[in-house]
């Protein structure tokens, strides 16, 4: 794989890597039992992995148009960090926000050890669910300080 020569290279190839993830949001990978990551990589993972969620995953990318009112649920994305080098997308200016109804929504940090990458991914989580009425979410996914993408879901809760 080659490495990206500026600054807009690198910015697209984030891109195409936040728009792959979504593609496999419906597919949980485990792969604790394969990796075998350095004892550094070890604890900031522990640190921060394992997180739990509230009720059925909605991802910001083809999302359902209607969910059931009052039914928990949540939120999560983020990156994924190539090894050996992952100061890029660990850092705090790297992350996930996500916005209900223009209100910036408090989130968790989650990292999951996928062997040679790290998921390091923001947690929102909706355990009562919402109310009744239309609610649309942003996602923006900050880079480094930088935001490399922006999408917007709106979703009606019944």
């Amino acid at each position: 794989m080659t490495q990206p020569t500026n600054q807009f290279s690198r910015r697209r190839t984030l891109l195409v890597v936040v728009l792959a993830l979504a593609a496999l949001a419906a597919f949980s990978v485990v792969a604790a039992g394969y990796a075998k990551p350095s004892s550094a990589a070890r604890s900031a993972a522990a640190q921060y992995n394992n997180k739990p969620t509230a009720g059925t995953k909605i991802s910001i990318f083809g999302g359902p148009a209607t969910f059931a009112a009052d039914t928990p649920f949540h939120i999560e994305h983020g990156f994924l960090c190539a090894r050996p080098d992952v100061s890029d997308c660990t850092n705090a200016q790297s992350h996930f926000d996500l916005y209900l109804d223009g209100v910036l929504q408090p989130s968790t940090v989650d990292i999951d050890n996928l062997g040679d990458f790290l998921l390091k991914e923001d947690l929102t989580n909706y355990p009562a669910g919402l109310p009744a009425g239309t609610h649309t979410f942003v996602g923006v996914f900050v880079f480094n300080g930088t935001v490399v993408g922006t999408v917007t879901r709106t979703i009606t809760f019944i």
